[in-house]
């Protein structure tokens, strides 16, 4: 059980309890109690299960990666989340550049964008959704990927002014007539939320006990730490843009830390005690989370369909691997 495992008196591995000291050190002890518990629970391979709803299939939350704590309901209500609000005021914005970069210019972007439409890196993921399911990625654990941010620099700025809590963002293809599995995406301190783009009719996700449609510019926000699933029951192909968030209930300084965890799996020498080392970590760091969509503001303002798809920056393809660390948070 969850207290169970909180109350084990097991030892960290070396490398896990040398980040839970600068966790410690760099945000304070009682502010992060959750986090490092978190943190605990991961090196120890605890799997958290609540059968929300007794029999229910659908109505159960599995994570890997849990934040004791944190309230967890199928789908939240974001009438009064700014970020959300701006995005279906702009939607059109991020509909216009993908219709004309990624559908109308699609051969162009296959050549010069980075993992064009790549089925999940992830073993398990590949298993839950399947062949079916496509992405175009612009930001993977915080990290923005600056070739395809310069094919969609409007989509991109957009993210950023309107301060959505990103930890992943990407754009997302549902083939006809297909399916996701039952799944969960076994993180509980990340949400899920979709901006619909292209949305036929007969497309719709279930998660726990309710199934909503997409709908063009409408903005869902939903727990993937719960079972969902998701069907395409048309001809044609369905497009969002997915997004990956914080979870609401997460304190700012909760956020910093997890944060912090990602940046020391990504880097881990940020935590060297070799002076040089850590400054070469930082400057590494400072490159990956460099982003790229405050270059998108100087992007031309041409909405034209026959405007060209902004030029890529390195153009060397990234092989799509499991990252060090990468059972932390949500696998992609």
């Amino acid at each position: 059980t969850l207290d169970e495992a909180l109350a084990a008196d097991e030892p960290l591995s070396p490398f896990a309890a040398q980040i839970e000291r600068e966790v410690i050190d760099r945000f304070g002890e009682a502010e992060t109690a959750r986090v490092r518990q978190s943190w605990r629970l991961m090196d120890l391979e605890y799997v958290h299960f609540d059968q929300m709803v007794p029999g229910d299939a659908y109505m159960k939350q599995e994570a890997r990666s849990y934040v004791p704590g944190l309230p967890a309901v199928p789908f939240w209500d974001v009438t009064a989340t700014d970020w959300a609000r701006r995005l279906e005021a702009d939607w059109e914005i991020v509909r216009d550049e993908f219709s004309r970069v990624a559908i109308k210019n699609a051969a162009r972007t296959a050549r010069e964008g980075n993992n064009v439409w790549v089925a999940a890196a992830d073993g398990d993921s590949a298993q839950k959704y399947g062949q079916d399911w496509r992405t175009l990625v612009l930001m993977d654990r915080t990290t923005w990927d600056p070739t395809n941010c310069a094919l969609f620099p409007r989509t991109a700025a957009l993210l950023a002014d309107a301060d959505v809590p990103c930890v992943e963002a990407f754009f997302a293809a549902m083939k006809p007539r297909s399916k996701i599995n039952p799944h969960t995406d076994s993180c509980n301190f990340i949400l899920t939320s979709h901006l619909g783009l292209k949305i036929p009719p007969g497309c719709s996700i279930t998660v726990g006990d309710e199934t909503k449609a997409w709908t063009p510019g409408g903005v869902l926000l939903f727990d993937t730490s719960i079972y969902h699933d998701a069907v395409n029951d048309s001809d044609d192909t369905r497009y969002i843009l997915m997004l990956r968030v914080w979870h609401p209930e997460l304190t700012s300084v909760e956020v910093q830390a997890l944060q912090f965890l990602f940046d020391v799996l990504d880097v881990p020498d940020l935590i060297s005690d070799d002076p040089v080392k850590v400054f070469r970590a930082e400057h590494e760091l400072a490159g990956l989370r460099t982003r790229p969509e405050a270059r998108a503001k100087l992007a031309p303002s041409s909405n034209s369909d026959d405007a060209p798809p902004a030029p890529a920056v390195g153009k060397v393809k990234k092989k799509r691997t499991a990252k060090k660390g990468s059972g932390f948070g949500v696998p992609t």
